[in-house]
Formats: structure tokens, C-alpha cells, sequence
């Protein structure tokens, strides 16, 4: 009866932790399944968030392209415009220079000048009663040639209209004739910037370096110092001394703000 009731009792603990490891086994595999369907749900949860924030991000990196291409426009867009408004400036200033109404001779001028032209009148008559009419070995061939029947504006003139039209060479020999006749005229700022010009449109970038600096040593306080600046940089840029037509763009950057001239040689700064 007691070895029964033992073999019963045995029996019932065997049962029993069989029970309890199974009932531990499903515990941890219940445990374990839930572990990895949180697992796989926080996966889910942490892709799917990742993917939005990716979308959330090319939207943005396109709106940020479009407002980049939009501002890039409108800088070319500035840029053009202030190139425009520099040169169309600088042409009415010009214009402005040359255009101003001539003085009228004094009467006692024109009255020597009617005294001159009549006797002359006579010379010529009385030398053609006594021999026969001849040309002329003196006939003028080009204005340039008599500085002293121009006045100084019309020498200018003269000199300007030929670096506009391109006769670079002949505007440099009449821009030097102006100097030599007016050294303090009223257009020696601009003679020196435009015989300046005129050697850098004919790659003589040594004699428009001395033209420029002219400008900048001797008329500093004159409203073509920015420009001759410029063309000071380009010059250097022709010789190959790099350095130095940085230095001198950067230079009119930063005493010329916002300016025309400024915006030109920050495009310029560019392509060096």
C-alpha cells in the first residue's frame, strides 16, 4: 500500500514538472513570439518612418533646386541689367561731355577774322590776276593734321568718335595729339581711359597698363578711377600677372560697392 501509494506520488511529481516545463517552454516561445512580432513591427515601424522622412526630404531638395535655379536667373538676370545701365551711363556721360554748346567767338574776334578772310580774299585774287591757278601742295588731308583750328572739344570729339568706331590706332595717335595740345583740358581723364581702352581692344596690354595708371596716380579724385581700375585689371590679366588683376578687382569690390563697375569685376573674379 505505501509503495503505491509512493509509485502514485512519484508518478504525480513526474507529471507535474513536465507540466511546469512545458507550461515554462510555452511561456518563453509565447514570450519569444511576441518579442519578434514587436520586433518586426518596430522594423515596420522605423522603415516606414524612414521612408517618409526620405520623401520628406526630395521634396525638399527639389523646392531648395527650384529657388536655387530661380535665384541663379535672376543674379544673370541683375547682372545683365547692370551691365547695361553701366554702359548706357557711361555713354550719355560722354555724350554729355562732347555735346555742350560751343562759346561764340568774342565780335573783336570775328571782326579780326572778317579783316583776315578779306585779306586773304585779296591775296588769292591778286596772285591768280598775275599767274596761272595751281593746286594747292599744302591741301589739308584730315582735321588731325591742323590742331590749331579745332577747339578742344572738337579735338576730343574727333578722337573719341574714332576708338567708338573701331580705328583704334588712329584714335590713340588723335587722343595724344588732344593731350599735347590741352594737358590740362577738360577731357584729360577721359583721353588717358580711352587711349587705354584702345590698346586693350588691340592687346597691347603694357601700353594700356601705363594709360590706366595714369589715371589712378594722377587723378584719383576724377569719377573714371573705378572704370580705369577695371581696365587696369584686364590689362594685368592680358600680361598674365593673374594675381595682381585679382588684387585689383577685389579692390573695386570692396571701394565701389554696389556698383556697376563692382558687378563687373565680380563676374570677371570668376573666370580667373
Amino acid at each position: 500500500m505505501n509503495l503505491r501509494h509512493t509509485q502514485t506520488v512519484t508518478t504525480h511529481r513526474s507529471l507535474y514538472g513536465r507540466a511546469f516545463r512545458v507550461s515554462v517552454a510555452i511561456t518563453l516561445l509565447t514570450a519569444v513570439a511576441a518579442a519578434q512580432t514587436a520586433f518586426s513591427q518596430s522594423s515596420n515601424d522605423a522603415m516606414s518612418l524612414l521612408l517618409d522622412q526620405n520623401r520628406q526630404l526630395q521634396a525638399e531638395i527639389q523646392a531648395l533646386r527650384g529657388q536655387l535655379d530661380e535665384q541663379g536667373f535672376e543674379i544673370k538676370k541683375l547682372q545683365r541689367d547692370s551691365l547695361n545701365r553701366y554702359t548706357d551711363v557711361d555713354q550719355r556721360l560722354s555724350d554729355l561731355e562732347v555735346a555742350a554748346p560751343q562759346t561764340a567767338p568774342p565780335a573783336t574776334a570775328q571782326r579780326a577774322q572778317g579783316r583776315t578772310s578779306a585779306v586773304n580774299q585779296a591775296s588769292s585774287q591778286s596772285s591768280q590776276s598775275s599767274q596761272s591757278s595751281q593746286p594747292s601742295p599744302n591741301a589739308s588731308t584730315r582735321p588731325s593734321l591742323q590742331p590749331a583750328v579745332l577747339s578742344e572739344q572738337q579735338l576730343y570729339q574727333m578722337a573719341y568718335d574714332s576708338v567708338i568706331n573701331s580705328h583704334f590706332e588712329r584714335s590713340i595717335a588723335e587722343f595724344d595729339q588732344y593731350l599735347g595740345q590741352y594737358p590740362e583740358g577738360r577731357f584729360v581723364t577721359n583721353a588717358h581711359y580711352w587711349k587705354g581702352q584702345a590698346y586693350l581692344y588691340l592687346e597691347r596690354f603694357e601700353e594700356a597698363r601705363s594709360a590706366y595708371e595714369i589715371i589712378l596716380e594722377q587723378y584719383a579724385d576724377s569719377s573714371k578711377l573705378p572704370d580705369a581700375m577695371y581696365g587696369l585689371g584686364l590689362a594685368y590679366q592680358g600680361m598674365g600677372n593673374i594675381q595682381r588683376a585679382r588684387q585689383m578687382l577685389t579692390d573695386i569690390k570692396r571701394r565701389f560697392p554696389n556698383t556697376g563697375v563692382a558687378n563687373l569685376a565680380d563676374t570677371r573674379l570668376l573666370s580667373l
